[in-house]
């Protein structure tokens, strides 16, 4: 698995689902993805999704804080999921996120710490 960092807006509200014992938030970042050409920025034409899933306290500090459209960046190791839709197997990337943060170039943010459990 590599590491990867992504910013983009979330397409809709983070959805909390039951693995076993764990809750994983779910969610997917839209990247509008682009380049430089003579100095001036040009979006690609489609934007490129990431489904992002995030557990334990980070997964809960997720789904309590996002919502669609949030401006985010995540970091975490990418790898490949497959599931099966209408008869055909389909594959998507899916970003195991070690970090996720609002990005401040593009909204503004109150800070609010958890309490520390000292148990």
């Amino acid at each position: 698995m590599s590491t990867r960092t992504i910013t983009g807006n979330l397409a809709a509200d983070p959805e909390v689902v039951k693995a076993g014992s764990v809750n994983i938030t779910k969610f997917r970042v839209i990247e509008n993805t682009g380049e430089y050409r003579g100095g001036k920025f040009t979006p690609h034409d489609n934007p490129t999704t990431h489904f992002v899933e995030a557990r334990f306290e980070l997964g809960e500090n997720a789904a309590a804080t996002l919502e669609k459209g949030s401006a985010v960046i995540v970091v975490g190791k990418e790898h490949t999921n497959s599931w099966e839709k209408d008869g055909a197997t389909q594959y998507g990337r899916v970003i195991d996120a070690d970090t996720i943060g609002v990005d401040l170039a593009r909204a503004t943010a109150v800070v609010t710490k958890n309490p520390r459990d000292d148990n």
